[in-house]
């Protein structure tokens, strides 16, 4: 009776056993069961020409898993050229971006200079008369006195505005005569001052900045050139020549 079991036993395991060989050569590889083939000397034809048609198809699944990686890597490239050329145009638009924003507010400030400057040179004639005012109008009385004390200090105030807005005067007695600031309008002799130097004022020059709003007017000294050495005496009489033989 024990045998008879231990033989059904061994006969129900057997195919079991083979499953489970048939299962485990199923998980392995085409190359892995070439290998163990020829590790078993098992050279059977049928099963050689099997291994070789599976390890094919594996060969050519692994061509085209180049092939397309070869394109993937291909269309990675050419999109990091693309991101490169756009990064490229991206930095060029924003330096002309900037070069634009900074040349259009050098010209917002040039042009609201130059029209500051022209209003500004537009009020000099009165500010000439305040100041031909101040220096020749003599107040007599009380009256003309609070008069001319309410003209000076609108005087005052207009000269306290043009300073704030950068307007200075320009330097003219005692200083070297410049024709890019000083207008001469007459010369005078002297030996005191070196030649071109400005005498006088009679109107002042006004600059914002760089720029010149008015000349000044001005006397300009010069050094009278030396008299002219005598000449020779050519009444003389020339050495004469003897003509005897």
């Amino acid at each position: 009776m024990m045998a008879a079991e231990d033989a059904a036993t061994a006969e129900a395991e057997a195919p079991a056993e083979a499953d489970s060989n048939g299962a485990q050569e199923q998980l392995l590889s085409p190359l892995d069961r070439a290998r163990q083939a020829l590790e078993d000397e098992n050279f059977d034809r049928s099963l050689m020409g099997e291994l070789l048609a599976e390890l094919e198809g594996e060969l050519f699944d692994l061509r085209d898993q180049l092939a397309a990686s070869a394109g993937v890597a291909s269309k990675a490239e050419g999109l990091e050229g693309s991101l490169a050329a756009s990064k490229d145009q991206l930095l060029r638009l924003t330096a002309d971006f900037e070069n634009f924003r900074k040349r259009t507010a050098a010209e917002k400030d040039e042009l609201s200079s130059r029209a500051k400057g022209d209003v500004i040179a537009g009020l000099l004639p009165c500010l000439d008369n305040f100041e031909l005012a101040r220096t020749q109008v003599k107040p007599e009385t009380e009256g003309e006195q609070k008069i001319n004390n309410s003209y000076q200090g609108l005087y005052k105030q207009m000269v306290d505005i043009m300073k704030g807005l950068g307007v200075e005067t320009v330097d003219t007695v005692g200083a070297p005569f410049d024709p890019e600031l000083h207008e001469a309008i007459m010369r005078e002799p002297s030996d005191d001052v070196p030649d071109g130097t400005v005498l006088l004022e009679f109107r002042k020059g006004f600059r914002m900045g760089e720029r010149l709003l008015r000349p000044a007017m001005v006397k300009v000294s010069f050094r009278e050139e030396a008299a002219p050495a005598a000449s020779a005496d050519t009444d003389s009489e020339p050495n004469s020549i003897d003509e005897s033989p």
